[in-house]
């Protein structure tokens, strides 16, 4: 209910107040600062309700994403579908600030590893009634060399803008992504010699190779949202269904340290140092369906994700599914 019609039910009510008690005895007074109190404490209650509030978060996840916590176009990836629990503390401010402590905890061979762990501080707009926007960055901790479960990523830039009206709500995504990581391989080689006679000799190569990689992305994507009401009277259901357009760029740069050793003789061998960088170019890589669904028991929530994704680039390997289950308290 609008806040003028409230102040005019009100008004309306403090009329007929005060026309009844001025036929009553003049001996019982009206108290008129008494009545402007309450409706000013009625206004602030109904304020209240109207504005966001002040939270935090404890919860965890399950699910096959590591690489990004907000875009879905870097999980998509990912060359494996190991599964990780994710544990959460958040706190989120009214004014729309946030920060989030996520831990990647690989689940594999019935044990559990830490992996790494992120910090995420975004801004979202909640003033607005026609659009919605915002900003995150997450910065990625913990990770020394890389394996296929962790993100190669250190810090992770997305920034986001959609209309809130109507029933299609289109909106882009644009984010820009960095990392530094480390592989090291032993391994034997070979190559045709023709001193000091001719044939192949074998060499063991021990490597050390610095991968810098950058990534932008550009996400335009059409989205709608429904609510319903639950079971009792205090859960609610959301469903967020999304249709992306995932483009971008990516690009490797990679800096080899390393030595050959000659098989028979480890002794003799030479060091090497080389260096090499790759970019894919600008393109529409894939598209993708998001299903986004939140349900809302009180304080508590359960929010089931799932994403689609058809690679547009390759003839091989072109569907993936990405999935995550979160569950938590808010207070």
């Amino acid at each position: 209910m609008p806040k003028p019609l409230i102040q005019l039910l009100l008004a309306l009510l403090l009329a007929a107040t005060s026309y009844a008690q001025e036929t009553v005895a003049d001996s019982i007074p009206l108290n008129k600062d008494s009545i402007e109190k309450e409706l000013d404490d009625f206004l602030k209650l109904f304020d209240s309700v109207q504005q966001p509030k002040s939270y935090f978060l404890v919860g965890v996840g399950i699910g096959n994403t590591q690489f990004s916590v907000k875009n879905i176009s870097l999980n998509t990836q990912q060359t494996t579908s190991n599964l990780s629990i994710i544990p959460t503390l958040g706190y989120s401010h009214k004014s729309g600030i946030s920060l989030t402590y996520n831990n990647y905890l690989l689940l594999e061979e019935k044990s559990i590893q830490l992996l790494q762990h992120s910090l995420t501080f975004a801004y979202d707009n909640v003033g607005s009634k026609a659009v919605d926007y915002g900003i995150s960055f997450t910065r990625f901790m913990g990770k020394k060399e890389f394996v296929n479960t962790s993100s190669p990523y250190d810090n992770d830039l997305l920034a986001y803008v959609n209309r809130k009206e109507g029933y299609f709500q289109p909106g882009v995504m644009v984010g820009f992504s960095a990392g530094k990581y480390r592989e090291t391989s032993r391994y034997l080689d070979s190559q045709y010699v023709i001193y000091p006679g001719p044939g192949y000799r074998y060499f063991y190569v021990n490597d050390t190779s610095t991968i810098r990689i950058r990534d932008l992305t550009i996400i335009p994507y059409l989205q709608s949202e429904f609510e319903w009401n639950g079971i009792g009277k205090k859960d609610l259901i959301v469903f967020k269904p999304s249709l992306l357009f995932i483009s971008g760029v990516n690009k490797f740069m990679i800096d080899s340290k390393g030595r050959r050793s000659v098989l028979q003789y480890p002794r003799l061998g030479r060091s090497y140092s080389e260096s090499a960088s790759q970019s894919s170019g600008f393109n529409l890589q894939s598209l993708g369906l998001s299903l986004d669904a939140t349900w809302y028991i009180g304080k508590f929530y359960i929010n089931p994700q799932v994403y689609f994704d058809y690679y547009l680039l390759s003839s091989e390997n072109k569907f993936n599914t990405l999935y995550t289950v979160q569950a938590g308290i808010m207070f």
